[in-house]
C-alpha cells in the first residue's frame, strides 16, 4: 500500500460518511471518493498482482483470497444491521432482499430496495467481488497493449455508459451505477493508470519538494475544478456518477504513486499517523457507517432531545465519534485475524 493513497482513501471514506449523514455540501466529494475507491483498488492490483501468466490455479487463489477478505466483515456488518433494527429501530427486513446482500449478488438487481438493501453501502462490496472477478482475465489480456490502446478502451467504455445513462433520470441512473458491470470502466482505467505510472515514475527522481508540491496542488485543483463546475452548471450532471470524476480522482491517484517517497507538502501532510491510522481501518468505517448511524440515531440521539434521526444534519460529526472506534476495534480484533486466519487455511490446503 503507498502510504498517501492510503490516506485519501481514509479521507474519501469519511466524506462519504458525513454525506450519508445528511451534510449535503460534501456530495461532489464523496460521489468522486466512491470513484477514486474502485480505481485504486484495480491500480494497486496491478502493482502486485500484475498476471503476466494466467493459470486456473493462479486465477482460483486470487479470487478466493481476495473474497475473503470482503465477506467476513460485510457479514458482521450485516448481523450488526439485522441486531439493530430487531431489537432498536423498528425498521421492517425484507429477508429475501437481505439473503441477495449476504451473498453479495443484490446490486445486480434493478430494484431500489434489493440493491441498496439493509446496509446501503454494500453495494459497493458486490461491485467490488465483480472486479475481482474479472480482473485476472482483463490484466492478462491488456497487459499485452500500449498505453494508448487501454486508454482508448477506457474511452470506449465511458462514452457507451455515458449514452446508457444521460436519458435515465436519477433512480434508473443509481440503478446503473451501482450494477457492477458499470464498473467494468473502473478496472480499465485503474489498469491505465498503472501502466501511466509506470512509464511516468522514472522521471519523479528529478522532482524535489517545491515540483511535488506543485504536482500534488494540481491534481487537488483539477478535482476542485470540477467540482465548481458540477455545482454551477448542470451540463455534466448526467454522467457525474461515471465519467467526470475519473480523470481528477486518477490524477490524484497517479501524483501520488509517482511521488511516493518524494512527496511535496500534500503529500507529506497525508503522511502524518492520523491519517495513516484513519486509512488503515477505512474499510471498516466505509462498511459500518449505517450500524453507527442506527446507534446514534436510537441510543445516543434521545439524550440531545431527539429520536430516530435518519439525517443527522448538523449533528453528522457526532456520529463519528461513534463509528471511528467501532471501525478500529473491528479492524483490530475481527478483520485483520479472521483474514489472516483464511488465508492460512487457504494456503496450508494449496
Amino acid at each position: 500500500m503507498i502510504k498517501t493513497i492510503n490516506s485519501w482513501r481514509g479521507l474519501m471514506a469519511i466524506a462519504v460518511v458525513l454525506f450519508h449523514c445528511g451534510v449535503g455540501w460534501i456530495y461532489n466529494v464523496a460521489v468522486s471518493g466512491v470513484t477514486f475507491f474502485f480505481i485504486s483498488s484495480t491500480f494497486l492490483l496491478a502493482m502486485r498482482h500484475p498476471f503476466d501468466r494466467l493459470t486456473a490455479g493462479g486465477y482460483r487463489r486470487f479470487v478466493v483470497s481476495h473474497a475473503l477478505r470482503i465477506y467476513p466483515l460485510h457479514w458482521l456488518g450485516l448481523a450488526l444491521l439485522i441486531v439493530l433494527a430487531l431489537t432498536l429501530t423498528g425498521q421492517p427486513i425484507d429477508w429475501g432482499a437481505t439473503a441477495l446482500s449476504a451473498l453479495l449478488v443484490h446490486s445486480w438487481s434493478p430494484v431500489h430496495d434489493v440493491h441498496y438493501g439493509l446496509n446501503p453501502v454494500a453495494w459497493y462490496l458486490c461491485a467490488l467481488l465483480f472486479c475481482y472477478l474479472i480482473y485476472p482475465v482483463t490484466a492478462h489480456w491488456l497487459g499485452r497493449y500500449r498505453l494508448r490502446y487501454k486508454a482508448l478502451l477506457a474511452l470506449l467504455l465511458a462514452i457507451t455508459l455515458g449514452i446508457i445513462m444521460f436519458p435515465l433520470d436519477i433512480p434508473h441512473r443509481e440503478a446503473v451505477f451501482v450494477n457492477p458491470l458499470s464498473h467494468v470502466l473502473d478496472v480499465v482505467t485503474g489498469l491505465t493508470l498503472a501502466h501511466l505510472y509506470h512509464i511516468a515514475k522514472p522521471w519523479s527522481k528529478a522532482i524535489g519538494y517545491r515540483r511535488a508540491t506543485l504536482i500534488e496542488c494540481a491534481a487537488l485543483l483539477a478535482l476542485g475544478c470540477v467540482i465548481a463546475v458540477n455545482m454551477a452548471t448542470t451540463w455534466i450532471r448526467p454522467w457525474e456518477d461515471v465519467i467526470i470524476w475519473l480523470l481528477p480522482q486518477g490524477f490524484i491517484l497517479v501524483a501520488l504513486a509517482v511521488l511516493n517517497g518524494q512527496e511535496g507538502a500534500i503529500g507529506r501532510l497525508l503522511l502524518c499517523r492520523p491519517l495513516q491510522w484513519l486509512g488503515s481501518i477505512s474499510f471498516e468505517v466505509y462498511v459500518l457507517q449505517f450500524a453507527a448511524f442506527h446507534v446514534f440515531g436510537y441510543v445516543v440521539a434521545p439524550a440531545l432531545g431527539h429520536y430516530g434521526w435518519h439525517t443527522y444534519g448538523q449533528v453528522a460529526w457526532f456520529a463519528l465519534p461513534l463509528l471511528l472506534p467501532l471501525s478500529w476495534a473491528v479492524n483490530r480484533w475481527f478483520t485483520r485475524p479472521v483474514t489472516a486466519f483464511l488465508l492460512n487455511r487457504l494456503e496450508s490446503k494449496d
